[in-house]
């Protein structure tokens, strides 16, 4: 009896890489100050950074700033009620790298690229460029405009910070897809340019009342963004691709439309019969209990041409809440912040395998007619392509979490001299403890992967609640 292992006859093997950049910046400032009324500054900015070519190296960020203190104004003054009050405006011109690879501006070549070669068509260890290059890739650049105020009313304890902004981003830095037929990855290029314009406001009070002490902040950030430009060709750009549709892309970027909107086909419900679906003549291969794509032009035929936006990523506005009270030795606070009116696409389930998990709306599947008019039939063939990218798997990604909570009793002073100690707390803590949402994902906090990719749920591991007890002490 052989008792020896059998091991494939392949030599083990590892493998590994290293990233190299480097950036060079000088700057000049003037800064001018009239009392302690006027002030005024600039500065100007050279950055160089070897992510790019030769060609456009190195990009000139200047910045401009003033600011008018209220303060001493007569009228100002006369308002016992006015701590503080202060206007401001600034712009500015900021360069961002961040976004590509150390070497995009060229075409690197790899290892690995192996082929057959002579008579008896051995394998050759190649090398050779595996991307595409790009010698005039240039700064991201992003202009802003600022202008706020900030007041303080009641000595203090009430604070309001309000800004208006206008932000313009110009060259942006992305990748996006290539046709197969290239025969190269894409690599970093200058696609676009956008506009974020909206308002930020921030209020706080702080009060007290015997052995009660507490503060509250709340802030609410209002933002609409727009795509203004598209570069070369202006092309609109299709990016986000969904294994679980075919690797159909669910992302569209074109001017006049907010960044990376979501694209598909509308649905209107299930067919309840064959005899419906037979009478749709945009859908040939459609049975009872398939979903109803909307013909968007009319013609007959279900194709490109009918695809239509069918959500926005971006939210109406997004907010927090941060509240700290103490009453004698005890004290708490909590964090809160959610998002409103944005929306998400579940892309979590595979679809196009017919061996795989489903949702627990595949329960609630069309069986028969009147049975549902929301989840279709489950079928290996899917002939009417019930899965392609649609409003079927855009969802409100709305929510609000109790991102933090924390308790904590410090003991006495009394006691602490006794014990020959400066400070000695106690606390509980939870991070990420509830979360209200519609959402049926495991985590409405999905955020981008790239500038044309947000929101998008490809599955990913969700953030996790933490429970901490924890002493402080100080000697």
């Amino acid at each position: 009896m052989d008792n020896s292992l059998n091991f494939n006859e392949q030599a083990p093997n590892a493998s590994g890489g290293f990233g190299e950049s480097s950036y060079l910046s000088s700057f000049a400032r003037v800064q001018y100050e009239l009392g302690d009324r006027y002030s005024m500054s600039g500065t100007v900015r050279r950055d160089g950074s070897s992510k790019f070519g030769a060609n456009n190296r190195y990009g000139i960020f200047p910045s401009l700033s003033a600011a008018w203190n209220l303060t001493e104004i007569p009228w100002v003054v006369e308002k016992d009620w006015i701590e503080f009050a202060k206007v401001r405006a600034s712009w500015g011109r900021n360069g961002n790298a961040d976004g590509i690879g150390n070497f995009d501006f060229t075409s690197v070549v790899f290892n690995g690229q192996n082929y057959t070669f002579g008579p008896d068509q051995q394998q050759t260890n190649g090398a050779g460029p595996v991307t595409t290059s790009n010698a005039d890739l240039k700064w991201e650049t992003v202009d802003q405009f600022n202008a706020g105020v900030d007041v303080d009313l009641y000595r203090g304890r009430f604070n309001i910070v309000l800004d208006y902004f206008i932000k313009n981003t110009n060259d942006m830095l992305a990748v996006v897809p290539v046709p197969g037929v290239v025969g190269f990855l894409p690599a970093a290029t200058n696609v676009a340019s956008a506009r974020n314009k909206g308002l930020e406001l921030s209020l706080t009070y702080r009060g007290e009342k015997g052995d009660w002490d507490y503060d509250i902040t709340g802030n609410l950030s209002i933002i609409r963004n727009e795509v203004t430009g598209l570069g070369e060709g202006g092309q609109p750009i299709n990016t986000g691709g969904v294994f679980g549709a075919g690797n159909d892309f669910s992302a569209y970027t074109d001017i006049g439309l907010p960044m990376a909107v979501f694209y598909g086909y509308e649905t209107a419900g299930i067919f309840q019969t064959d005899e419906e679906a037979i009478a749709n003549t945009a859908q040939p291969e459609a049975q009872a209990g398939d979903v109803i794509f909307v013909d968007q032009n009319g013609d007959g035929i279900l194709d490109e041409n009918d695809k239509t936006v069918i959500g926005n990523p971006h939210p109406d506005f997004t907010y927090g809440v941060t509240a700290n009270v103490k009453w004698k030795n005890f004290d708490a606070s909590i964090f809160i912040q959610g998002s409103h009116g944005n929306d998400l696409f579940n892309g979590i389930f595979r679809y196009d395998l017919n061996t795989t998990n489903l949702p627990v709306s595949a329960l609630e599947r069309w069986t028969g007619e009147g049975s549902t008019n929301e989840h279709p039939r489950i079928s290996h063939v899917d002939a009417n392509q019930n899965n392609r990218v649609s409003d079927r798997f855009v969802e409100d990604g709305s929510f609000l979490r109790v991102k933090n909570l924390q308790i904590g009793y410090t003991l006495p002073a009394r006691i602490q001299e006794k014990m020959d100690i400066g400070k000695f707390r106690v606390y509980v803590s939870a991070s990420n403890l509830l979360t209200f949402t519609n959402y049926s994902g495991l985590d409405p906090e999905i955020g981008s992967r790239g500038t044309l990719e947000i929101g998008i749920d490809r599955g990913f591991y969700p953030v996790s609640r933490n429970f901490i007890a924890g002493v402080n002490v100080t000697f």
